[in-house]
């Protein structure tokens, strides 16, 4: 899967978002009835494990949280090979650039699937 095809199938479909646990396990039985191949909790470094790991797509969900801690998050991922790009799906209401380290992202607002 594409990281389009990923983020078009995740804003199909109903998360729950009660809180992170909740909307990760969502997202793995989304991915899972979708037939996508993915890892969970993938390690990319000592410092760093990524929620969920699609062949070279890496994909952190948040419920809420401040957007600075989670801006650097997605540095600290873009700046790993094991990366091409990056889907955030979360809550929080915030805008994201189209590249972050050289490496496109992608935003799935939960906060737009429940309007």
């Amino acid at each position: 899967m594409t990281p389009v095809d990923i983020v078009t199938l995740l804003r199909r479909s109903r998360l729950r978002v009660g809180n992170e646990d909740a909307l990760q396990l969502s997202i793995e039985e989304t991915l899972t009835a979708a037939g996508a191949a993915f890892e969970r909790e993938h390690r990319l470094s000592a410092a760093d494990r990524i929620d969920f790991l699609l062949g070279s797509v890496g994909l952190e969900a948040k419920t809420r949280c401040n957007k600075r801690v989670i801006y650097r998050q997605l540095e600290r991922y873009a700046a790993h090979d094991a990366i091409s790009a990056l889907i955030l799906v979360t809550g929080t209401a915030m805008g994201l650039p189209p590249t972050i380290g050289g490496k496109p992202v992608y935003l799935v607002s939960t906060g737009r699937a429940s309007l």
